[in-house]
């Protein structure tokens, strides 16, 4: 077997069982204090690069063996387009400013991010993924006092943590690939030539394409996880009534499932419009052909399983702060329900100019008004949709004698209207992102990998009607390793 390639997999396979181990211990991955709601604060269900341009990936699969292919974890239908095997590891950093208007606090934190194996699929025309990332995260400490009539001092302290994560499995096909070969080489694409029926022909063509092109894929989740929350009372100057104390646990295990569809066509000539009048009616073509995409996604509403306890007792503080339990008002354990997740739905646009430039533009929709934890709904979730936009820009692929060149630059944008609703106020969440894909490795269209970096600016909610305001940096670093696995060769 070739050295390099055993030193690759031999890496890939020490950097999987250190992530995973990483994963495995808690990590408190949010200090939000709107993780408090629902299932807590949602994390990205993107990795590194299309997190750099605004977090679109609805129409994204990548059709080139000239650089890294990654892994398109949410949307399936975009692991049709994978060649090699592909791994993909990140983690991020995540720094916060959270304030009220008048007082202010910074938290930081560091945590895993996700880890995934892709594969083609020769055989079926597509490509099968499978990995694990975190869902939702829960982190947070609100401590607030209050002066109430006849009972003096009252102290507020909430605390939450843990999250689920989301062990994955997804597979993206071609179904209908052969069909633009099929009729270049029929009898009816013959006839259509010979009798001149052009625009018969090209309607044709252009069908017979996107059907060609057409990838469907399909998702599996297994979400798993707890989450504690904490809400206590605490009378400090009072003698005549006790503090109280709240414990309400949930722990899901269950699956959830998601789908896609992508399809493109290319243009790789436009009518001249120019003043040669020897020209006029010509087609011009293209020095860089035009590739455009569309994408369809959505996650499907179901129940997951979920056991939830809750426990309610009164308590005393000695003076140096130990809890002396008095009375137990509520103590009920292991009790079995679910949790309904919402519908969303979304559309994606993708252009693509030769080998230099990719834009992409998504639209998604959440119904959270059907979101409901055991039978019961939240009547501050609302329906609420998201909006992004980014690119991506390499200035040469090829260019192996200048490193520069080979850079892929990424920029974008995002606006979600957020599903909170507080005080009558939506909390939204708005983010400028930026990145770097660094080409790292031997440069070989069989061995190639990429560093990403990605810097996302944003705010979440809004310091009016004495609510709170996140301002957050967020860096997130990914590694993406490309390979040819399972070839036969034919000497050693």
């Amino acid at each position: 077997m070739n050295k390099h390639i055993l030193f690759f997999k031999t890496t890939l396979l020490l950097l999987i069982g250190i992530f995973t181990a990483g994963f495995s211990y808690s990590q408190i991955l949010t200090s939000s204090p709107y993780s408090r709601y629902g299932l807590g604060e949602l994390n990205l269900p993107t990795f590194a690069t299309p997190s750099a341009m605004g977090g679109s990936f609805i129409a994204y699969q990548h059709d080139s063996t000239t650089t890294p292919l990654f892994i398109n974890a949410a949307n399936p239908a975009g692991l049709a387009g994978l060649r090699f095997t592909t791994l993909e590891l990140g983690g991020q950093s995540q720094f916060t400013k959270i304030s009220d208007g008048s007082t202010s606090l910074k938290k930081r934190n560091l945590n895993f991010s996700y880890a995934s194996l892709g594969f083609p699929i020769k055989k079926i025309g597509g490509a099968a993924a499978f990995g694990i990332m975190p869902y939702s995260s829960v982190g947070y400490n609100i401590n607030s006092t209050q002066e109430v009539t006849n009972i003096g001092t009252v102290n507020y302290r909430f605390d939450g943590l843990g999250g689920l994560n989301k062990a994955f499995i997804a597979c993206g096909i071609k179904p209908f690939r052969k069909q633009l070969i099929k009729f270049y080489h029929s009898a009816y694409h013959d006839t259509l030539v010979k009798h001149k029926k052009t625009a018969k022909y090209k309607f044709v063509r252009f069908t017979r394409e996107l059907a060609s092109e057409l990838s469907v894929g399909v998702n599996a989740a297994y979400l798993f996880g707890n989450i504690i929350q904490t809400t206590r009372v605490i009378y400090p100057g009072s003698i005549t009534y006790f503090n109280s104390l709240r414990q309400r646990s949930i722990q899901v295990n269950d699956f959830i499932f998601n789908g896609g569809l992508q399809t493109h066509f290319s243009i790789d000539s436009v009518r001249y419009h120019g003043k040669d009048p020897l020209k006029q009616g010509h087609r011009r073509i293209l020095k860089e052909k035009i590739r455009i995409g569309f994408g369809f996604f959505a996650a499907i509403p179901s129940g997951v399983s979920s056991k939830q306890s809750n426990i309610i007792y009164t308590y005393s503080l000695d003076g140096v702060g130990v809890e002396t339990p008095k009375d137990t008002l509520l103590n009920s354990q292991n009790v079995h329900g679910s949790v309904r997740l919402p519908l969303e739905t979304g559309f994606g646009l993708s252009i693509k100019k030769g080998e230099r430039l990719t834009v992409l533009m998504d639209a998604a929709t959440t119904n959270w008004s059907g979101y409901k934890y055991f039978g019961e709904k939240n009547s501050n979730f609302t329906n609420s949709y998201r909006l992004s936009a980014g690119l991506n820009y390499v200035p040469n692929r090829l260019a192996y004698n200048s490193y520069v060149k080979r850079v892929q630059y990424r920029l974008g944008v995002s606006y979600t209207n957020g599903y909170l609703d507080l005080k009558n106020t939506k909390i939204s969440n708005y983010a400028l992102t930026a990145g770097l894909g660094l080409p790292v490795g031997l440069g070989r269209a069989e061995d190639i990998a990429v560093v990403n970096i990605t810097a996302q600016f944003g705010t979440i909610g809004t310091v009016t009607n004495s609510l709170i305001q996140e301002k957050y940096i967020r860096l997130i670093v990914g590694f993406t390793f490309n390979n040819r696995w399972f070839k036969k060769f034919k000497y050693d």
